[in-house]
This record gives structure tokens, sequence and C-alpha cells, in this order.
């Protein structure tokens, strides 16, 4: 991850945080410099409170990516957000169903598969760059509407009535 300009990296651990702070302590010597990894149980919106951490911001940071399981519900967040998705999945989970689930995101070209190996997630992390620019021109971003109305004034609602309205006063008056 460093090899590639990241900075930080920050793990869900759910109910293995103590675990995963001791794998963590025993290879801190293998950390490169410059590279920070936290480590977190969970969050009650990982969309708002991680995912948010990914998008770009001009001046603070450049776009980060989302190495996450096969799941729906974090593949759609990390959609939401706009962010490269790199999936790993859990094959351990009913009848490996996340591993169809990625194999089909990675053809169509959605997000890249990759085991859980450091080998397989530094490749992978390459791919998704090479795959963000691809899809770039692939699928240009587009405008949401906003689900709120827009707010009209009075005199936005007819100004050419308006209009009519101030020359027939002024020329009675």
């Amino acid at each position: 991850m460093h090899s590639q300009s990241f900075t930080q990296l920050r793990v869900q651990c759910g109910p293995d945080l103590a675990w995963a702070s001791k794998q963590l302590a025993d290879r801190k010597d293998k950390i490169p410099s410059g590279l920070f990894i936290d480590l977190f149980a969970s969050k009650k919106n990982l969309m708002k409170e991680e995912m948010s951490l990914c998008k770009a911001a001009d001046g603070k940071r450049q776009l980060g990516l989302v190495i996450s399981h096969a799941g729906t519900g974090t593949i759609l967040d990390a959609w939401k957000m706009g962010l490269p998705l790199i999936v790993v999945p859990n094959i351990q989970l009913l009848n490996d169903h996340q591993t169809e689930m990625a194999k089909h995101l990675s053809k169509e070209g959605y997000a890249i598969m990759s085991s859980g190996s450091a080998e397989d997630l530094e490749d992978a992390i390459h791919k998704v760059g090479l795959l963000w620019e691809e899809n770039k021109t692939r699928w240009p971003p587009h405008v949401i509407p906003s689900q709120q109305p827009k707010r009209l004034r009075l005199w936005d609602l007819a100004p050419e009535e308006v209009a009519k309205e101030q020359n027939a006063t002024m020329v009675h008056d």
C-alpha cells in the first residue's frame, strides 16, 4: 500500500479487535515509515464515519479506496460514495456465495476481486487504480438531482406576468 502512496490503513476488526491489535503489535517493525494503521471494532455508520475519509479532498488528501468482503451492503455503500473497490470474498459464509458476487463484479468492471493474501492485495491495489481510470470514460459521472424540491420565490412563479403587471401599473400611473 505504501508503494502506491497510501498513508493510512483503517481496518474494521469487529469482535476480533484484541486479536488484530496483538497481530499488528507483533509486526510493527515491518510497517513502512509513513504508513499509519488504525484498527477499530465497528462503527454505527461505516459509510459516513469511515468511507467518507476515502473521498478526495482538494489540498488535503487524494482519493482512497475500499477493501471489503463481498457483502452487498458494503459494496453498495462504496458505490454510493463513488470509491474504488476491492472485494475479498469470505469463502466460509453461506456456501461461499460471496465468491460468485466478487467474480461477477470483477468480470463486469465494477470492482477488483482479490484473496486476502498480501501479494494478491498488492496486485489488486495496482489494478483498482487502472480500473478506476478506465471507468471514468466508461461511466462518466452524472448529477443526481436533489430530493428536496427547489424553493421558489413569488416572483419566480411567473416572471413574464409580473413584468406585464408592472408595465400595466406604470401606464396607468
